[in-house]
């Protein structure tokens, strides 16, 4: 059983060539293409249903922002979560997605990833309303984080692969 030949498919063979070296400029920029790509995808998801329910405060985005910034309005805090998205996050499953799981398909390890970082966006962003738009947005919220993890894992594979590194 565990001596079956792995058969690979189209997704797990890095169009760009697997780079040897596991941080290079090539995989960091691969990386913030699948960043980019994740958020364009989660976007509609992750923005559309809370302004379908009325629930979508610009407030919450400010507050993002004043984690980093006193005083910060909406604006920053939309720019600071696109950079979040485009290069924080990437970053990190650059340097950690050799330790995570699942073991295969190894692009699922981006969702892996986003489901940590889905616990902080959920503290910030908490609506705090009725029980039915609280548990949506639980839903939809990591659903979404899914999503955004798996193309960035998605993308960083079939670019350049998903780094392999030893400690």
């Amino acid at each position: 059983m565990g001596d079956e030949p792995r058969v690979e498919t189209a997704i797990e063979e890095p169009a760009l060539g697997e780079s040897e070296e596991p941080l290079t400029a090539r995989s960091i920029a691969s990386a913030f293409a699948g960043g980019l790509a994740g958020l364009v995808v989660m976007s509609p998801l992750i923005a559309g249903v809370p302004i379908l329910l009325g629930v979508f405060r610009l407030e919450s985005l400010a507050r993002f922002a004043d984690l980093v910034i006193s005083q910060a309005d909406a604006v920053l805090g939309l720019v600071f979560f696109v950079a979040g998205g485009v290069v924080v996050l990437p970053l990190f499953f650059v340097v950690t997605a050799t330790f995570l799981p699942p073991h295969e398909p190894r692009y699922l390890r981006g969702a892996t990833i986003s489901s940590f970082f889905w616990i902080g966006f959920v503290y910030i962003f908490w609506p705090g309303s009725t029980a039915f738009v609280n548990a949506t947005f639980l839903l939809v919220t990591l659903v979404s984080h899914w999503i955004y993890g798996a193309v960035l894992g998605l993308v960083m594979q079939r670019l350049t692969g998903i780094p392999e590194h030893s400690v």
